[in-house]
Order: structure tokens, then C-alpha cells, then sequence
């Protein structure tokens, strides 16, 4: 397989690994639909042993793989798969967008993650995508990979700064422009300990007043 820009229709092989065949023929008629770009030579396995037994007898350009099988997940077929033939690109397919399985999925070396629900017209981006040697994934996985990216992201930075969760909030209401009282109000807490949390923030960012909690809350990028 390549990819010219001065060839109009580009000759694909690829593999569906999938154990419903309704899903099968619905991927394959989506395909097949779309020959203004690639042609597509599809062939089919309904399980992990006979998609890494195909895979001996024919290198395959792009192979899209759900992620819940009967005898191996997704990510297990993929790996072995890879193991033999590391140039093919790998697309997970799923029901299901949990980081769990996503994560599993990258892990093993596939290129990218998208949705069953998802058109025709977004999967043929998706597969010309990974044969670019770059990363597709739907909107809905792309927003959970961001959310947890930038969780880990606020995660480290209180970790370094000694920060607790509630101290967090504190800083963000601060930012906010909240007073003291609003503060205790909206926590559930006695200003008191609002007046604690917001010594603590101090100590911790080294900042002098309230005008550099929020300078150190903009800086850290923990309010937006």
C-alpha cells in the first residue's frame, strides 16, 4: 500500500475483527461506499485466533479491531498481531469509550479509537489518518484523553506545591473574587477555617496578599 497524492484511488487491504457479523457487514458497506479514495480488498475474522492466523497469511495494511471479543480482548489481538507484522495500522473499534479501554488499547500499539456509531464519512478520515502514521480518535475519546490529561496535569501541580483538594477550591473561589464569608458559605464551613485554608495558600504559593494567590492561581493555570 502508499499513499501519492497523484493517485486518485489508493488499494487497501484491510481486516475487520469483529464477533457480530451484523457489525461486520455495517463496516463493510460503510467502505465500500466511500471509493472516491481508497479501494478497499476486506476480509473478515470474527475472533482474536482467527484474526492473528489470517494475519500470517497476508500482510494487511490497516486492521480494525473491537475491543471486547469472546476469547481475547482487543488490545491482547493487537499486540500479537504487531508482534508479526509492526507496520500495519491498527484501529480499535468499540461500543464503549471508558479510559480504561482506550488506554489498553494504546498501550498495545494501536493508532487510534473510535465509537461503532461512528459515519462513514469519519471512519475513512480515521483510516487515512493512522496510514499517515498519525492518531485518530473520536470526539467523545479525544475529550476524555484531554479531561484526564489535564487532571493529571492539576494533579502534579498540587503535588508539588503540597496542595490539598480543598485548598484548591479555596484558591479558585479566591480567584473568583469570593470573600471569606461567601467562601464558608458556599463549603459549608466556618470562616475560620476559610481563614486557615487561605493561610495555608499563602505559605504555600509564597504569596504575600490575596492580589498574588490569584497572580500564582493564573500562573499555575489552576483557574482559567
Amino acid at each position: 500500500m502508499t499513499l501519492d497524492n497523484e493517485v486518485a484511488v489508493h488499494l487497501i487491504n484491510l481486516l475487520i475483527v469483529d464477533d457480530h457479523q451484523m457489525v461486520r457487514d455495517g463496516i463493510k458497506v460503510m467502505l465500500q461506499s466511500k471509493k472516491d479514495v481508497f479501494q478497499f480488498i476486506i476480509d473478515e475474522a470474527e475472533n482474536g485466533e482467527e484474526a492473528i492466523k489470517k494475519v500470517l497469511r497476508k500482510p494487511y495494511d490497516v486492521i480494525l479491531i473491537d475491543y471486547q471479543m469472546p476469547d481475547q480482548s482487543g488490545a491482547q489481538v493487537a499486540e500479537a498481531i504487531l508482534r508479526t507484522q509492526p507496520r500495519t495500522k491498527i484501529l480499535a473499534l468499540s461500543n464503549y469509550d471508558e479510559l480504561a479501554y482506550v488506554d489498553k488499547m494504546i498501550a498495545s500499539g494501536a493508532r487510534g479509537y473510535v465509537l461503532k456509531n461512528i459515519e462513514p464519512t469519519q471512519l475513512l478520515t480515521a483510516i487515512k489518518t493512522i496510514l499517515e502514521n498519525k492518531t485518530y480518535y473520536s470526539n467523545e475519546v479525544s475529550s476524555k484523553l484531554l479531561d484526564a490529561k489535564n487532571r493529571n496535569a492539576v494533579d502534579h501541580i498540587l503535588e508539588t506545591h503540597g496542595l490539598t483538594k480543598r485548598e484548591l477550591e479555596v484558591l479558585q473561589m479566591i480567584a473568583a473574587e469570593m470573600t471569606n464569608e461567601e467562601i464558608a458559605e458556599k463549603l459549608f464551613v466556618g470562616k475560620r477555617t476559610v481563614d486557615t485554608h487561605r493561610q495555608n495558600l499563602l505559605n504555600k504559593l509564597h504569596a504575600r496578599n490575596t492580589v498574588g494567590l490569584i497572580k500564582a492561581a493564573y500562573k499555575l493555570e489552576l483557574v482559567k
